[in-house]
């Protein structure tokens, strides 16, 4: 259990329920935190190990039997693998995104299990997506009857008997959430202790449900007007918990499609449209993290004009602080750094200013990914690399005539963005007391 944290609607955990039933033996859930994974820092641990809290506590409500390793001095080991080799069968979440995928193919190269994924994450499932699609509206035209059968028909957990089976001779102490402290155990791993936890955003599917019911009783009605002003937070700002799992996407789609309106169909867009089509994107490309994922036209027309005087450069560090003089990008970058999040409206205004700033298309690609993986909570999302690579090109068209820097590349500029908002809340709502 990596990237679905729910005991809940989870197709992973119902595949190998009947795996197990099928086969006459036990279903046991490892969990692990390893300190290895990019930008592993106390804000990404803290938010995951409260989310393993929530999956542990559902998991022995169910009487599934759980246990939880969490990587740190004296107490590492290739234990998944270990257990693999011993267990018949091997499932995990599909999730198109590194280091995921490489540890996957990885494990299933050890061990002479066989190793499953199934995809926990969307309505209709990246498999059956035969074709790379890089327009949403060719992705919602040509999805749309599967889809609308499969959110009419929501998710049923599997009911069938489990067993409350631990191995007896586990290879490593496992982690009982009711007897550790989070922040001692975040304290004692080798991870990055500059980037702190975000405490006003507690991951877990309880914390992650409470938000959903808040934003579907006093935003949902109101999310078409609303989204697009960051200062009046009326978005539902679930994406962290959609990324790794806390909550059901199904439940989500199935209560949003219930509430109706406006409001909720372009919620649903977005989460049915946009970022699945993000996630079965993400699912053909051989690297993610490579510039040539972009349309050939982007790419063209911003290295033509890669030579162009750039207004302004700035360093690493300059960014990271959030340093350049720009008001509207600094809050938003203060945003990152502060609360983990940002609005992605602003986001997109955002990540269009660092492609104009950097040197390249592969500098600016760097500094998108670097940036938002490090302290965005959602990071390491495909929905994420969309919206990154949407400021370079991805699902969009050309622009005409071409323009300084980003050629044809649609432009969106910091300064024409602080005149539609009010700037002076959104800098108090980025800069409030945590």
């Amino acid at each position: 259990m990596r990237t679905a944290l729910r005991a809940h609607e989870n197709p992973a955990l119902d595949a190998a329920l009947r795996a197990g039933e099928a086969l006459g033996i036990p279903v046991f859930v490892y969990q692990g935190l390893s300190e290895r994974y990019p930008h592993a820092s106390d804000r990404h641990h803290t938010f995951i190990l409260e989310g393993a809290r929530d999956a542990q506590r559902q998991l022995r409500e169910r009487g599934i039997g759980t246990a939880f390793h969490l990587e740190r001095p004296h107490h590492r080991g290739a234990h998944l693998v270990n257990l693999g080799e011993r267990a018949a069968l091997v499932i995990t979440e599909d999730l198109p995104v590194p280091p995921l995928m490489g540890w996957t193919r990885r494990l299933s190269e050890r061990i002479t299990t066989p190793v499953w994924v199934v995809d926990t994450a969307c309505i209709l499932p990246m498999m059956l997506v035969r074709e790379p699609v890089d327009r949403a509206f060719i992705f919602r035209k040509k999805y749309d009857r599967q889809r609308f059968e499969r959110v009419r028909r929501g998710w049923l957990d599997y009911g069938g008997a489990h067993h409350d089976f631990i191995p007896s001779d586990l290879p490593f102490d496992p982690i009982d959430f009711n007897h550790h402290s989070i922040p001692e155990l975040v304290a004692s791993c080798s991870i990055d202790h500059s980037v702190k936890s975000v405490p006003q955003l507690v991951g877990g599917s309880e914390a992650g449900y409470a938000r959903w019911n808040a934003f579907r009783k006093g935003g949902l009605s109101s999310y078409a007007a609303r989204r697009n002003s960051p200062e009046l937070d009326g978005v539902s700002r679930l994406s962290p918990y959609l990324h790794y799992g806390m909550v059901s996407p199904f439940r989500l789609a199935t209560e949003a499609r219930a509430h109706g309106g406006k409001g909720a169909e372009k919620w649903l867009d977005e989460l049915l449209i946009w970022r699945e089509l993000a996630h079965a994107w993400c699912a053909f490309q051989a690297d993610v993290h490579s510039i040539d994922v972009l349309p050939d036209w982007a790419l063209q027309t911003l290295r033509a004009h890669q030579g162009d005087t750039r207004h302004a450069t700035f360093s690493d560090d300059e960014l990271h602080q959030a340093r350049t003089g720009d008001r509207l990008w600094d809050a938003c970058q203060r945003s990152l750094v502060k609360h983990g999040e940002l609005h992605n409206n602003v986001r997109m205004t955002w990540g269009k200013q660092i492609v104009q700033w950097a040197a390249s298309p592969e500098e600016a690609r760097r500094l998108l990914v670097e940036l938002n993986n490090k302290y965005a909570l959602d990071g390491r999302d495909p929905n994420s690399y969309g919206g990154l690579y949407w400021c370079l090109g991805l699902f969009d068209r050309p622009f005409k005539p071409p323009q300084p820097i980003l050629g044809t590349v649609r432009g969106r500029s910091t300064a024409s963005q602080e005149h539609r908002i009010d700037i002076d809340a959104y800098e108090a709502w980025v800069d409030r007391l945590v």
